[in-house]
């Protein structure tokens, strides 16, 4: 009964100590909420991270007394030992800057500074620290506000030059960084503000391919200011493509090469320096020495690979005239080299990047004599007599009517009358076999009359069957043409 009195009448004081104020439960509740947004934060699922971001600005906008301390967790997230945390906690801050629009950016870049100082951080906590400033760098960019305060964007380049040297841990992600701030600034900020904090860098570009890379964005974005004379100055040539600099950009390509060759992709840097050499009008001296000389003079691998990649990549490119010359050059002869080495069990295959590109190309052409151009070009790929593109190569689908039409015309032109030094044959036997294509273009025709895909005219099926039925002595012996004018006729 005593302890029910002294329960209602609340607890007991103990001498000496004041009691502070009880803490409502729904406030409790409130800011409980509120730091498990940070626990969020290094979830591992991406949903998670992404749901506790927006959740975190909409509970700052209605509560923005957090704001402080808000800026300090987020801060010491960006180094956070969890590889999927770092990112998000960047993205916090980033958001968090752009919605607050009185938050001082100078100030943010100054806490990063102190805190992830590499002069005063523990040895072991070093590549945290690295990380830790270059995804503080990665915020101020995403708050959107980076290009509005020229003096912060300069002070963010630095840290990010800085960072540069240690390539083990932080790889190319500090010179993407500085990329991704030059194709937002305008060329008037880039003038008067960024090219002098570039300078080193930009005067440097055969040191690494990102150094390399990071050149030819700024000579994308910014041509009215790197004109040839400025490039004189800063580099000793007025042009990046030269004879002089071949021996170096081929052993740079050579090493983008191998930092990609366990991935099917062009790297950026390959496909503008081929956009590079168009517009520099040094495209020849790019394919012939850099490519033809260079990249292929190695051993089958990582740098074939780069160079039948960017054939692929150049095909929507190139003129009229240069399709033509890539189509029938070294560069193709390699690749039907591959392809034959490429059919033994194991081997790596790029025909199926190669039919990407030749389909993306077909899809997006409007020109009937290019497609033309790009199609019996590789269909003139051949293994003594024999296409190396499969008969029944759906790329095809993509030909517009004309392009097609001209495309089967071709084909059994070259089935009646075969012009075989007009092939492009990487057989080192002096011997061709005509039956061999004779015998894949009969399975072409079949498969242009069976694909329910393309887009027929009658006129083409007519033109099969009048032309298999004129020369019918030859016809008999090729059971496919038989095959096809039974389905032309049907």
């Amino acid at each position: 009964m005593e302890m029910s009195e002294q329960s209602a009448e609340g607890p007991e004081l103990v001498p000496g100590l004041v009691p502070g104020p009880t803490r409502p439960a729904a406030a409790f509740h409130q800011n409980r909420v509120f730091l498990d947004l940070f626990w969020d934060l290094t979830k591992p699922e991406q949903e998670v991270r992404l749901r506790a971001v927006d959740s975190l600005v909409q509970y700052l906008q209605s509560n923005n007394k957090e704001l402080e301390y808000t800026l300090k967790r987020l801060v010491d997230g960006l180094s956070h030992s969890r590889e999927t945390a770092r990112p998000a906690f960047s993205l916090a801050l980033g958001q968090v800057l752009s919605a607050f629009k009185d938050l001082s950016l100078l100030q943010t870049l100054d806490r990063i500074r102190v805190k992830y100082n590499l002069l005063t951080v523990k040895k072991k906590l070093q590549r945290n620290a690295m990380f830790g400033s270059l995804f503080g760098v990665l915020a101020l960019h995403q708050s959107g506000r980076l290009t509005q305060e020229p003096q912060v964007m300069v002070a963010c380049v630095q840290l990010l030059q800085s960072l540069t040297p240690h390539r083990q841990h932080l790889k190319d992600l500090p010179t993407k960084t500085m990329m991704d701030i030059l194709n937002q600034v305008s060329p008037g900020v880039f003038e008067q503000v960024l090219f002098s904090a570039l300078q080193s860098d930009l005067s440097t570009p055969f040191r690494t391919p990102e150094q390399l890379h990071l050149l030819l964005v700024a000579l994308q974005r910014f041509p009215h200011t790197l004109k040839p004379k400025k490039l004189k100055k800063l580099l000793g040539f007025s042009t990046i493509i030269h004879q002089d600099n071949v021996p170096r950009l081929t052993e740079l390509l050579k090493t983008v090469a191998n930092s990609v060759k366990k991935e099917h992709v062009l790297p950026p840097v390959m496909l503008d320096l081929l956009k590079l050499s168009l517009r520099e009008d040094s495209f020849q001296l790019f394919w012939t020495k850099v490519i033809s000389e260079g990249l292929l003079k190695e051993p089958p691998g990582p740098s074939h690979y780069l160079s039948f990649r960017v054939l692929g990549a150049a095909l929507p490119l190139l003129s009229d005239t240069q399709l033509q010359d890539v189509l029938k050059g070294d560069v193709m002869r390699q690749y039907g080299l591959h392809l034959l080495s490429s059919q033994k069990p194991g081997r790596f295959q790029l025909a199926p990047e190669m039919e990407v590109y030749v389909s993306s190309f077909l899809q997006g052409c409007k020109d009937v004599d290019r497609q033309l151009i790009v199609v019996k070009g590789f269909s003139s790929l051949c293994n003594q007599g024999c296409p190396m593109v499969p008969p029944s190569w759906r790329v095809v689908q993509h030909l517009h009517s004309p392009a097609l039409q001209a495309y089967t015309s071709w084909l059994l032109d070259m089935f009646l009358r075969p012009q075989l030094h007009l092939l492009l044959d990487v057989s080192t036997k002096k011997q061709t076999l005509v039956h061999r294509l004779r015998k894949w273009i009969g399975a072409r025709l079949v498969a242009l009359v069976d694909n329910q895909q393309l887009k027929k005219e009658e006129a083409m099926v007519l033109q099969v069957s009048r032309s298999v039925l004129s020369f019918s002595s030859t016809v008999l012996a090729y059971p496919p043409l038989l095959l096809t004018l039974h389905h032309a006729c049907i």
